[in-house]
C-alpha cells in the first residue's frame, strides 16, 4: 500500500416530496476536511433546483454549506464532487501513562475538552451505559492507550453488525438493548465508554474507500457514508479508530466532519414548508481511486 493515495468522491442526495416544498433551508456537511494527512484537491457542490448557497464554519470547524430554496419544488438534488489526497504520516507514538496517573489531569482536560467528555444527545450517560462501562472499566495500572485499543475491540466483538436494529436517531441504549447496530452505533458506544473513563472522544463522519488490493473476482463493495471515532491520546493527540473494523484508521478513511456525535454533523439536515405529504430520500455514492496529476 502506498503512503499517498488520491480518491474521487461523488455523493448524490435526492429528496422527493409528495406535495411541493418551499422555503427550504438545508445545512450540508459534505466537504472533506483539509488537514496535514488529507488534502482537499477539489470540491464542488451542485443543487437542483437553483439555490442560494453560502458557506460557514460550524462550532467544530467543519466547512458547512447553507442551501436555501424559496420557490415550490417537488424534488431536491444535492451533488457533491470531491478529489481528496490521503497521506499516511508516520504514526505518532502515545506516551505510556497509567490510568491512575492519567486521572490526575481530569480537571484540566475537562476545562479544555469538556464537550468531548460530557454526555451528548446520542451518547447519554444512562444507567445502562454506566453498567456496561463498569463491567469493562480500566484497571488503575492499565495503560491509557492499551485500554482504548481494548475497548475498540471489545465493542465490536460484543455486538453484531445489523442494520435492521437501529436508525440514525438511535442512542447508545438502543445498541445495548438490541445487541446489534451499524458503524454509527459502534462509534457512539465506543465514545461513551471512553468518555466515562475520562478520555476525550469525538465522532467522525466520512467515507471508507474500497480496498484496491481486494480480490478482483469478489463482488463490488457496498458503498455508504462511514463513521468512526478519534480519541485524544497522551502525546499522540487525536487518534483515529474504526470500531466497525476493529482497527485504527488507515489511508482509505476520508474524513468529512467531526463532532460530539452524529447529531452535530448529519450530511444534510434542514427544514421546509409544505401542505403535507411524505418525503422520500435516496442517495448514490461513488468512491474511486484516481491517479495523481
Amino acid at each position: 500500500m502506498t503512503d499517498r493515495m488520491r480518491f474521487r468522491v461523488k455523493h448524490v442526495t435526492r429528496y422527493v416530496y409528495e406535495r411541493p416544498a418551499s422555503h427550504s433551508h438545508n445545512d450540508v456537511r459534505l466537504t472533506p476536511i483539509d488537514a496535514p494527512d488529507q488534502k482537499r484537491i477539489a470540491f464542488s457542490l451542485e443543487v437542483s433546483p437553483a439555490a442560494e448557497i453560502s458557506e460557514y464554519r460550524d462550532s467544530f470547524g467543519n466547512l458547512t454549506h447553507s442551501v436555501n430554496i424559496q420557490p415550490p419544488h417537488t424534488e431536491l438534488v444535492i451533488t457533491s464532487d470531491s478529489i481528496v489526497e490521503r497521506v499516511a504520516l508516520p504514526a505518532q507514538p502515545s506516551d505510556r501513562i497509567t490510568v491512575h496517573d492519567y486521572l490526575a489531569g481530569d480537571s484540566a482536560r475537562m476545562m479544555e475538552y469538556g464537550e468531548f467528555l460530557n454526555p451528548s444527545r446520542y451518547v447519554p450517560f444512562s444507567d445502562r451505559l454506566r453498567r456496561f462501562f463498569w463491567s469493562v472499566r480500566p484497571e488503575l495500572s492499565e495503560d491509557i492507550t492499551a485500554y482504548t485499543e481494548r475497548m475498540i475491540l471489545y465493542v465490536r466483538n460484543q455486538f453484531g453488525y445489523n442494520g435492521a436494529t437501529t436508525n440514525v436517531h438511535s442512542t447508545v441504549d438502543d445498541i445495548l438493548t438490541t445487541g446489534g447496530g451499524v458503524c454509527q452505533d459502534f462509534a457512539h458506544l465506543s465514545i461513551g465508554l471512553l468518555r466515562l473513563a475520562g478520555i476525550p472522544a469525538r465522532y467522525v463522519s466520512g467515507y471508507l474507500a474500497p480496498d484496491p488490493d481486494r480480490d478482483a473476482k469478489s463482488p463490488p463493495p457496498e458503498l455508504a457514508s462511514h463513521a468512526w471515532i478519534e480519541a485524544l491520546l497522551p502525546g499522540a493527540g487525536w487518534t483515529g479508530f474504526d470500531p466497525t473494523h476493529r482497527t485504527r484508521t488507515m489511508i482509505r478513511h476520508i474524513r468529512v466532519a467531526v463532532g460530539r456525535d452524529y447529531n452535530d454533523l448529519p450530511p444534510v439536515s434542514g427544514v421546509y414548508n409544505s401542505a403535507g405529504g411524505g418525503l422520500r430520500m435516496a442517495y448514490e455514492l461513488e468512491v474511486s481511486p484516481v491517479a495523481a496529476a
